[in-house]
């Protein structure tokens, strides 16, 4: 019976779990549509794409040649470090138009 109740606790425990993180532990980023740039608020880190390297690039401090408007800011959460995946979606979903101004939120 023992073995039962570990088996049934085991298999809800996985179906709970997606790549790893649980579906309770969602991270939180920033997105900046203007800069196409998410920033990790538990770590402090950047993700950008980087076009010369067609990657994904994290950083503590993103180069010179991105700026992110403070203001154009959009909350987005993943459950995972690489919130970039969905970034097709996230460009659709929070794209600016001119003089638009956001909060963080």
């Amino acid at each position: 019976m023992k073995k039962f109740v570990f088996a049934i606790a085991l298999l809800f425990a996985l179906t709970r779990t997606t790549n790893g993180f649980s579906q309770d532990h969602r991270m939180k980023y920033y997105y900046y549509p203007s800069s196409n740039v998410y920033y990790n608020v538990s770590t402090g880190e950047y993700w950008y794409y980087d076009t010369p390297t067609t990657k994904w690039v994290e950083v503590k401090t993103l180069p010179t040649t991105i700026t992110v408007e403070k203001t154009l800011v959009d909350t987005v959460y993943y459950n995972g470090p690489d919130v970039w995946k969905e970034n097709a979606m996230h460009q659709k979903k929070y794209k600016t138009k001119k003089n638009e101004v956001k909060q963080k939120g």
